[in-house]
């Protein structure tokens, strides 16, 4: 294994933070269990993690392709703001934004939910069962799973989930741009870590544009619930730090973020 490089004394402080957030987001994930299985069971606790993951799922496919399809001219143009620092950066750029949702995000989670769709008969058969016998306390309407594993009543509900998908995949990379305006703003350099807010951003834009049309056609569709919003609020987070953190202890990266 190649020897790891000397950290700079400010990633050292990044490195104790790194660490710290990962023993705090596992310790609130524990507790988001403990708590909902103690409100609700254990089977709704299930059932917000089900939720959450397939309401997200799009903001982290777009997000994650930005990466894979950006480069080329940057969104500022190059261009500083009134205190010399650059608009957003060189790293977001016309292709990642424009790209990344269009290219993989949305077709890919098109294709995901549409493998639930065909398996939509045998999958409602679980909530349905488990209903009867009394498992949940909150998510007791099988409205709820097939609003969030194939967008509703069909067939419409499967158009008012490609809307879903596209809000939720063009949220996400506005609300990264934002994250990076606000990073700039702060003197944070582009690489540099700016903890939690680097992992929160698109998952709020995500969460934000998701509800537009709640506000309009409150028939098709719903605003995720508090129980989704604050488990979305630990997960996201979590997912990016806590592997960063355990790929950089076994000696994968050079450092925790």
């Amino acid at each position: 294994m190649p020897k790891r490089r000397e950290l700079t004394e400010a990633e050292k402080q990044d490195k104790k933070i790194a660490l710290r957030l990962t023993s705090i987001l596992m310790i609130l994930f524990l507790i988001d269990l403990l708590i909902t299985s103690l409100i609700y069971s254990f089977a709704d606790w299930i059932a917000i993690l089900l939720f959450s993951l397939l309401f997200i799922v799009p903001a982290y496919i777009s997000n994650a392709g930005m990466v894979i399809v950006g480069g080329g001219k940057p969104i500022d143009g190059g261009k500083c703001f009134k205190n010399g620092k650059r608009i957003l950066g060189d790293h977001k750029t016309w292709n990642g934004f424009i790209k990344g949702p269009l290219y993989i995000g949305i077709p890919i989670s098109i294709a995901i939910f549409s493998l639930f769709l065909v398996l939509w008969p045998f999958i409602e058969l679980i909530p349905i069962m488990a209903a009867q016998q009394g498992a949940y306390k909150f998510y007791v309407d099988i409205f709820y799973y097939q609003y969030y594993f194939v967008g509703g009543i069909l067939p419409f509900g499967f158009l008012a989930l490609i809307l879903r998908i596209v809000l939720c995949s063009y949220g996400a990379v506005i609300g990264d741009l934002i994250g990076s305006f606000i990073k700039r703003r702060l003197n944070y350099e582009s690489g540099a870590p700016f903890w939690v807010v680097d992992q929160l951003d698109f998952a709020v834009f995500a969460i934000i544009f998701s509800s537009i049309p709640a506000l309009f056609l409150p028939a098709a569709f719903i605003t995720p619930d508090l129980n989704i919003i604050i488990f979305l609020m630990i997960l996201t987070p979590s997912v990016s730090i806590i592997a960063n953190t355990v790929a950089y202890l076994i000696g994968l990266k050079d450092v925790p973020w």
